[in-house]
């Protein structure tokens, strides 16, 4: 009885951290494709657009080349992170995802 009851806990335990594991990896795939389309969207525009970034309830002008890199290396972190969480080495990530077959 008292061995069943440790290997529950230990099973509703792995449940849990599962359960956190999956709500990370959606906040990160969601984080990854909001800025995947703004930077599609910031690479139809040229330098006669006007971009604003916006920084608490104020909008201030940004120069496109400053946004573009910020959008870039906001992916490369996003990446990065989703390799961490997910145990894959330098940066294979879209590979190993294509291996398992998801989306």
């Amino acid at each position: 009885q008292k061995k069943l009851q440790g290997e529950l806990e230990k099973y509703q335990q792995l449940q849990k951290e599962l359960g956190r594991a999956v709500a990370a990896r959606q906040k990160l795939e969601t984080q990854l494709t909001e800025n995947n389309i703004v930077q599609e969207e910031l690479n139809l525009l040229d330098e006669s657009n006007t971009i604003f970034k916006l920084l608490g309830p104020v909008l201030v002008k940004q120069d496109l080349e400053e946004a573009k890199s910020t959008v870039g290396k906001r992916l490369e972190y996003i990446t990065g992170e989703m390799c961490v969480c997910f145990g894959v080495k330098n940066g294979d990530f879209g590979q190993k995802r294509g291996k398992n077959g998801e989306k």
